[in-house]
């Protein structure tokens, strides 16, 4: 995180309060995360991919560009690569200019990649990823981003709990099995879906969309790791 000026991934009237420990508004009605999720996200991340060479990872809602700039800063020394996936293409065309100018040699070597597209279905192309982390809460982790998970590999996702509430939720591949844990409380906007986004512009294809999720500062009893023993 020292490496990646968050103050270069938001607007100039909230600079000065970049590095609270709060969400910031950043455009199309969209906010970068506090920084102690983006914290926790690096750590487990750095965890899953520090013995790994050439790790591949996603980011998913990509938003602001900032942690996916992180996330390349923190594989590049292993010859890793990163790929931020963002929906709305004024954001994505947003973010690829605060990465230009905060970390244009990433992009130059590659090492950072972000497209506008759909990340409910991940990246095939690009499969499979040794860390993929999701900005959007979901009912339950997609198929289709935990077959692209790599063997070892981890998806970390905010996912509701039945019960209420949500929980930030790791998925660890071991084989063909799949080893969920919660790992803390999170507080993310509703997922919306593509049938409504397509109706209001007129399209008639349904397909699910993931939109940038807001997080809480939450306290330290909150970050205890548990068993998410109702997921399967």
């Amino acid at each position: 995180m020292k490496r990646t000026y968050r103050a270069m991934f938001v607007p100039p009237f909230v600079q000065d309060g970049a590095y609270q420990d709060s969400p910031c508004p950043i455009s199309f009605n969209q906010t970068i995360s506090a920084p102690h999720m983006h914290a926790h996200v690096l750590e487990l991340a750095h965890a899953t991919c520090t013995d790994v060479l050439k790790p591949q990872v996603l980011d998913v809602g990509a938003g602001s560009g900032y942690l996916t700039a992180a996330l390349a800063h923190l594989v590049e020394g292993a010859g890793g690569r990163v790929f931020g996936l963002e929906l709305l293409p004024g954001l994505a065309q947003s973010a690829r200019k605060n990465e230009l100018s905060a970390a244009p040699d990433l992009i130059k070597t590659g090492v950072l990649s972000l497209q506008c597209n759909n990340g409910w279905f991940g990246l095939p192309a690009e499969a499979p990823f040794n860390f993929i982390f999701v900005g959007a809460a979901v009912s339950s982790p997609p198929q289709a981003l935990m077959d692209q998970i790599a063997d070892g590999g981890q998806l970390v996702i905010p996912v509701d709990d039945p019960r209420g509430g949500q929980a930030l939720v790791s998925v660890t591949r071991r084989g063909s099995s799949f080893i969920h844990r919660k790992l803390m409380p999170a507080c993310f906007v509703p997922l919306a879906r593509q049938e409504i986004h397509n109706k209001r512009r007129g399209v008639t294809t349904p397909l699910p969309i993931l939109t940038r999720r807001k997080s809480v500062p939450l306290s330290g009893r909150q970050y205890s790791i548990i068993r998410f023993n109702q997921m399967q």
